[in-house]
């Protein structure tokens, strides 16, 4: 169904002026938001008759199928939410989409690449390590032995398919070439040797870590970061980079990745003060190369600028994070309209090139994410 009649009449230069004027936290109110958010992730199971999430709504398309990929890592979102309200229905559904990527899993131990469709696909990679990390949370909820099961069988894929030098490459890659965001799929990893006790995995998780260090140039740049080398790296992708190194840093007690980490999103935060706002994509000298935002990626940096000042106590990463945060929920969608009500749009404006016209469930996922950890830090802002 086509809804474009609903699209925002935005001009360019209200644009400008207004990501120029992120809100303060206190302008948003954020256990509202985090609730709307909730809500359209629960819509985003229930449209597809509780069989994995929608990939989200478009203006162009209505509602996409299911996407095995982010369903994965919403459910942990959904389990954390429970845990804070003690809500049984978020526990049942995160049961359910767990229990559907199971029986949606490849006989490889991977998952497939891109939206469920009849014809089979490939294993890819980023998906395999995405949907790990909500069986390991399902695990740790649960206690059962069915999601560790489905979570081993995918790191064994993950083990046998990357080569040497850490990356992965070919066929188990998006487009065939490798990539540092799969620093997520090594945090994956790391969680699974937590799991069981099985070194393979950390140790692969290590080589490929090593690997993204050495794309790293001195001004915080990762080579291979964006979806193809044609491409500008996105908010979103360096989000993925950053989130895998800073938590692989905790996880291994190791202070490259950290300071890696800290490195490149040092940039990031002080581009974002001193233009207000961040444009979508970038070149090598850190130079803007978009005139919209990825409003994903603000939402997914948000939280790493807040989870690094909970592990450095930096009071910078503190207000950075706390304004990003905001700035992103102020995109949210409030409407009447239920397929948007509550939803982030990929892009601001919504026709910029990331998830065009589109409200992606990843975005939405974020979001929450970051709100939830702004709200636990909220004391700390004193």
């Amino acid at each position: 169904m086509r809804r474009l009649g609903l699209l925002p009449v935005v001009a360019a230069r209200d644009v400008i002026r207004r990501r120029r004027e992120p809100p303060s936290l206190s302008a948003v109110d954020a256990e509202a938001a985090i609730a709307a958010s909730i809500r359209w992730l629960c819509l985003t199971h229930d449209v597809t008759g509780r069989r994995g999430c929608s990939k989200g709504y478009s203006y162009l398309s209505g509602w996409m199928t299911p996407f095995p990929e982010t369903t994965g890592y919403i459910l942990g979102t959904l389990l954390a939410r429970a845990a804070a309200t003690d809500d049984p229905t978020l526990v049942q559904r995160a049961r359910e989409m767990g229990d559907w990527e199971i029986e949606v899993q490849n006989d490889d131990g991977g998952v497939v690449v891109g939206l469920l469709t009849p014809h089979p696909k490939e294993s890819t990679v980023f998906n395999t390590g995405m949907v790990i990390h909500g069986w390991l949370d399902l695990h740790a909820v649960a206690g059962d032995g069915q999601y560790l099961d489905a979570a081993v069988r995918g790191g064994d894929y993950l083990v046998r398919t990357q080569e040497a030098d850490g990356a992965w490459r070919g066929a188990p890659e998006y487009r065939g070439v490798p990539h540092t965001y799969a620093a997520r799929v090594s945090w994956a990893l790391l969680r699974l040797a937590e799991a069981t006790g099985d070194n393979r995995y950390r140790a692969a998780a290590t080589r490929q870590l090593d690997w993204v260090l050495s794309m790293q140039a001195e001004n915080g740049w990762f080579d291979a970061c964006a979806f193809a080398p044609s491409l500008d790296p996105n908010t979103h992708v360096l989000a993925y980079t950053l989130r895998g190194l800073v938590e692989a840093a905790v996880l291994l007690e190791d202070d490259r990745y950290l300071s890696a980490a800290t490195k490149t999103a040092g940039v990031l935060l002080r581009l974002y003060r001193e233009l207000g706002w961040l444009p979508a994509t970038y070149d090598g000298g850190w130079k803007p190369t978009a005139r919209y935002e990825c409003v994903t990626g603000n939402a997914q940096l948000g939280g790493i600028w807040l989870r690094l000042y909970q592990l450095t106590s930096e009071r910078p990463w503190l207000d950075g994070g706390a304004d990003a945060v905001a700035y992103a929920a102020s995109r949210q969608m409030r409407s009447s309209w239920r397929p948007v009500d509550g939803a982030l749009p990929g892009s601001f404006p919504i026709f910029g090139r990331y998830a065009r016209l589109q409200y992606p469930n990843w975005a939405t996922k974020f979001l929450a994410d970051s709100l939830m950890l702004r709200e636990e830090l909220r004391g700390s802002a004193a």
